[in-house]
């Protein structure tokens, strides 16, 4: 499955979420998965305005392994993923997993900076039960 194409350029993603996941289990991290659309301005201003801010990148790149996906092109792990989001399905949808997978946090369409951040500190975190 190809990445999303707003993230190629940026060496911190992984390929697929499969990828990610095993990259996390051997790193101790989380995932931060985000999925958009080629055609959405929110999937732009995420990359532009906000995973492109030094603070928001840096602890992308501490806490995080990071994949990026086409909204038209899931796997089925990410359309169940999809599926059990509690905010909704705007994109760019931004979800937190666990190295097993689990959904720990997630959020629909743009967010700014600051909020993304809080998300971002509140993902790494948050305890899964």
């Amino acid at each position: 499955m190809p990445a999303h194409p707003y993230f190629q350029s940026q060496p911190i993603w992984q390929p697929t979420l499969a990828d990610a996941l095993r990259e996390a289990a051997a790193t101790q991290r989380r995932v931060f998965l985000t999925i958009g659309r080629i055609d959405c301005g929110g999937s732009r201003a995420l990359v532009e305005k906000v995973i492109g801010k030094e603070e928001i990148f840096e602890y992308l790149v501490d806490k995080f392994v990071c994949v990026a996906l086409d909204a038209d092109a899931l796997d089925d792990q990410a359309q169940k993923l999809v599926a059990r989001m509690k905010s909704g399905s705007k994109t760019p949808l931004c979800l937190y997993l666990d190295a097993a997978g689990t959904l720990v946090l997630d959020s629909a369409g743009g967010r700014p900076a600051a909020v993304f951040l809080n998300d971002l500190v509140e993902a790494a975190t948050r305890r899964v039960v």
